[in-house]
């Protein structure tokens, strides 16, 4: 993957992923992702947003946009390994073999396509529970992504992320705008929601600041 590398193997893993994500349209992606999520909701009371919403419908619409069929359990399997400080289990491992063979085989392209749906995962499940917390409390949004990781001469280096969500310089994160797009989609799909419960569990992890659940109902 393009984030694990560095130098020429960066530089060219990088292009791919921009490559993919420049054909993508915004307003698509948003429209997609607000009928996805108004369709997974129209039957329930009580939604737990980061469950049945937040992971599965960006990811589900990003990959129907990079042509691809609905991967997202797989890639929420994924997702939750695939740091490089991370050991993946038999089952993380499986989920990657499907996705591998999915996104066309063993190759740079299919890395960055999978590359792109993982790291769409938590990052923008974030965006959407954070985003809908603060919209419902009229507290202020908390960033979801606080760290990442990089792998320099063999060691993982923890990179902070602090006051800049989508990174900066050369390795900035090239989905901003379609994440930004998704959450948007996702957000304007549960108007007229209201929590459930006053303030959620947050996920357990030194990078992700983001409710591990997240219920509301409508109004």
């Amino acid at each position: 993957m393009a984030r694990f590398s560095n130098g020429p193997d960066h530089v060219r893993r990088r292009a791919l992923a921009v490559d993919l994500l420049a054909p993508l349209d915004a307003d698509s992606l948003r429209r997609n992702a607000f009928e996805r999520t108004r369709r997974i909701v129209a039957e329930l009371d009580v939604v737990d947003v980061m469950a049945v919403v937040a992971r599965p419908v960006p990811v589900g619409v990003l990959a129907e946009a990079l042509g691809l069929p609905d991967v997202s359990a797989d890639v929420a399997g994924v997702a939750a390994a695939y740091h490089p400080h991370v050991s993946p289990g038999a089952a993380e491992e499986a989920a990657l073999t499907r996705l591998v063979a999915v996104c066309g085989g063993p190759t740079e392209l299919a890395a960055a396509r999978i590359g792109l749906l993982v790291q769409a995962c938590d990052a923008t499940a974030g965006l959407i529970g954070n985003g809908l917390r603060a919209s419902l409390t009229g507290k202020p949004a908390e960033q979801p992504v606080l760290a990442t990781r990089r792998r320099v001469g063999g060691e993982d280096v923890t990179v902070s992320l602090a006051g800049t969500p989508f990174g900066a310089g050369p390795r900035a994160c090239p989905g901003s705008r379609p994440a930004l797009a998704l959450a948007a989609g996702v957000l304007e799909a549960l108007r007229g929601f209201r929590l459930t419960e006053g303030e959620p569990a947050w996920v357990s992890s030194p990078n992700l600041r983001m409710p591990a659940v997240l219920r509301v109902t409508r109004g």
